[in-house]
């Protein structure tokens, strides 16, 4: 089977490149084969508008071409799901089948929160689909009810090798856009208690986002222990990383966070919520904490009891490291793919 995946350059920002790069990086079938265009690029106003009109153009284009079978395409909200529902309804028209991999955090709010002429043109692109994937039971649950069937796939990250060198721990790092649905705010709200507590842990903001903002809550407040790395390549992350003791990620909405699996693989505990896909891959208090998000007091007191007790931190790394070798690692994930892709051509 020949498959075309639609979505952003694989080296731009945000989770959706993270995947595509590792489907370019991992994937591997001796039935399927990949062809990739890209659907959208960083850049001005103008060039990020040029190349999602070039990409829609190529679609039928390269469909012929390259003899496509199905399309894969990955949405999200706002902009993202305008290009792709044009780029659905082009499949369509071309008689091939499309999967819609759906990556946005509250896809399900946004329908919820659209003009009913909107959320009637949402349910018509996602009932064109042949088949759609999303990333946790709060969207499948929420379009169920529209009868819309959608399979959940959990993302997976590469397992790295170990380390040679031990660098020593020591900082609490954030990956992922600065911002209320992050818990940004959340952070900076307990940060202020750590300083006094506990003032030789830093923390580390790594992303863009409300970057103006939170810079002036940490000079108004005088953190002294916050840090914005903005947004850091591949390369940056990963010595980021060798560093980092704790992710912390609070955050109220998600599907299930690149940057919690990258960090549990490399033996980080984590402290996230209850909320998307994070507890089908963090079981609290085993290898890692959940609290309630926006509560502020279990944020600090998670935060303390992972500084305070460096073995309960190591177990719960290690147990971290462990659960991601084994149940979300890219053969397991690929693998996957490719019953789908097998089901898909049947």
């Amino acid at each position: 089977m020949r498959i075309l995946m639609f979505g952003p350059d694989h080296e731009t920002k945000g989770g959706i490149a993270t995947v595509i790069a590792n489907f370019k990086s991992h994937f591997k079938s001796s039935t399927n084969t990949i062809v990739y265009l890209e659907s959208w690029k960083e850049g001005s106003l103008l060039k990020r508008a040029l190349h999602s009109i070039y990409g829609l153009a190529m679609l039928p284009i390269q469909i012929k071409k390259q003899k496509i079978d199905a399309v894969h395409v990955h949405m999200a909200q706002d902009g993202s799901y305008f290009r792709k529902a044009m780029a659905t309804r082009l499949v369509k028209r071309s008689g091939k089948k499309v999967l819609i991999h759906i990556h946005g955090s509250h896809f399900d709010q946004y329908h919820q929160e659209s003009t009913p002429r909107m959320q009637r043109h949402i349910l018509q692109t996602l009932r064109k689909a042949d088949k759609v994937i999303v990333l946790n039971e709060d969207v499948q649950t929420y379009f169920a009810t529209y009868d819309i069937s959608m399979d959940i796939v959990n993302n997976a990250v590469p397992v790295p090798a170990p380390h040679s060198e031990n660098t020593k721990r020591t900082q609490i790092s954030c990956f992922g856009q600065l911002g209320t649905r992050k818990g940004t705010y959340d952070i900076l709200g307990v940060a202020e208690l750590l300083q006094v507590s506990h003032p030789e842990v830093q923390i580390h903001l790594y992303g863009d986002g409300d970057i103006k903002q939170v810079q002036d809550i940490i000079i108004r407040k005088q953190l002294q222990n916050v840090h914005l790395g903005g947004w850091i390549t591949a390369e940056q992350k990963e010595l980021a990383m060798q560093k980092t003791m704790i992710h912390l990620l609070p955050s109220y909405q998600e599907g299930l966070p690149m940057a919690i699996l990258e960090t549990m693989a490399r033996g980080i505990p984590n402290i996230s919520t209850y909320v998307g896909g994070i507890p089908n891959v963090i079981t609290d208090r085993k290898d890692g904490l959940l609290i309630e998000a926006g509560n502020q007091e279990h944020l600090w007191y998670a935060l303390n009891t992972l500084i305070e007790q460096e073995d309960k931190r190591n177990q719960m790394g290690e147990a971290a490291a462990e659960k991601i070798k084994n149940h979300f690692s890219m053969p397991a994930y690929i693998e996957k793919w490719n019953q789908i892709y097998a089901e898909w051509d049947t």
